[in-house]
């Protein structure tokens, strides 16, 4: 079951972030989009009552409208879950929670709020020739995943998942194991931090330009390595970092690698790795917490 979240061998991705004043744009590592007959097959398990057509084209299929009832808007606020539609937005096939399974998750948009990412997965099932529908998972995105497969022939995915707030943006790496309990199924392996948004006298910008995954210490499993650009400043005019042009600050790039651990289910730092990815954390954490302080009512920057 799922519920909740904090998410091919010899496989090269290229990861863009947007920084807080751009997310709008899509990412780079794409899950794809299904077709209309993998969405018709999909919607008729996860809302057969609500299926809702494109407005100008009646043949085309959107999502579920109203908000289902499993998720949030849908459970506890009826006149916007009225309103809104449940988009299908990318799929990804796997044996997630036992080897030769034929499941899939899909990941939906609509019907949450910010605090669960503005939308969830849901796993999936055929059973007898047709999608069953396992569980829903508020929160999880998985619009930007890879399957990862394991020797047992289960598969995890690995996602790149990114989120703003008044304090700044993040973009970070996820492994998800869907036969864990329900709150431990996806764990972050490294992320980073754009704090430039929050306006303060001080900030730090980041993101993860590139992702690889190979063997590295040939154990038969592909491990994770992650190009990482760096930059920070101080600004003390006014309006802070949100006045300031940073396009011509330094940066600085790091190479981190992380090693698969069949035990842990997860990527950890290699030991060439780790005292700079703990500095990496060190680093965004201080920014963070300057940056709340920017960012309340009545605080010094």
């Amino acid at each position: 079951m799922l519920r909740g979240w904090v998410q091919a061998q010899s496989l090269v991705v290229g990861l863009v972030f947007c920084c807080s004043f751009c997310t709008g744009q899509s990412l780079m590592w794409q899950s794809p989009s299904p077709t209309s007959a993998e969405t018709a097959a999909l919607l008729r398990a996860v809302c057969p009552r609500s299926i809702q057509l494109a407005p100008n084209n009646s043949a085309t299929l959107l999502g579920c409208r109203p908000c289902p009832g499993y998720t949030t808007i849908g459970n506890s606020r009826p006149g916007m879950a009225a309103k809104e539609t449940f988009h299908l937005r990318s799929v990804v096939y796997g044996s997630f929670t036992a080897a030769g399974v034929d499941e899939v998750m899909a990941d939906f948009k609509g019907c949450e709020p910010h605090a669960s990412g503005f939308g969830g997965s849901i796993l999936l099932r055929k059973l007898h020739s047709r999608w069953a529908m396992v569980d829903y998972a508020p929160g999880l995105i998985t619009s930007a995943c890879r399957t990862y497969g394991l020797k047992s022939g289960r598969e995890l995915l690995v996602c790149e998942v990114r989120d703003q707030h008044m304090d700044g943006a993040s973009q970070w790496i996820s492994a998800c194991d869907f036969t864990r309990q329900k709150t431990a199924q996806c764990e972050s392996v490294f992320g980073v931090l754009d704090t430039r948004v929050a306006c303060g006298r001080s900030a730090v910008w980041s993101s993860i330009n590139k992702a690889e995954l190979g063997d590295q210490n040939g154990d038969g499993m592909a491990d994770l390595s992650l190009w990482v650009t760096v930059g920070q400043g101080t600004f003390p005019g006014v309006g802070g970092s949100c006045s300031a042009d940073t396009s011509h600050q330094p940066v600085q790039t790091y190479k981190l690698d992380f090693l698969f651990r069949p035990n842990a289910g997860n990527f950890l730092p290699s030991q060439d790795s780790k005292a700079q990815t703990e500095r990496l954390r060190a680093l965004f954490k201080d920014a963070q917490e300057k940056a709340v302080k920017a960012v309340l009512p009545g605080s010094t920057p």
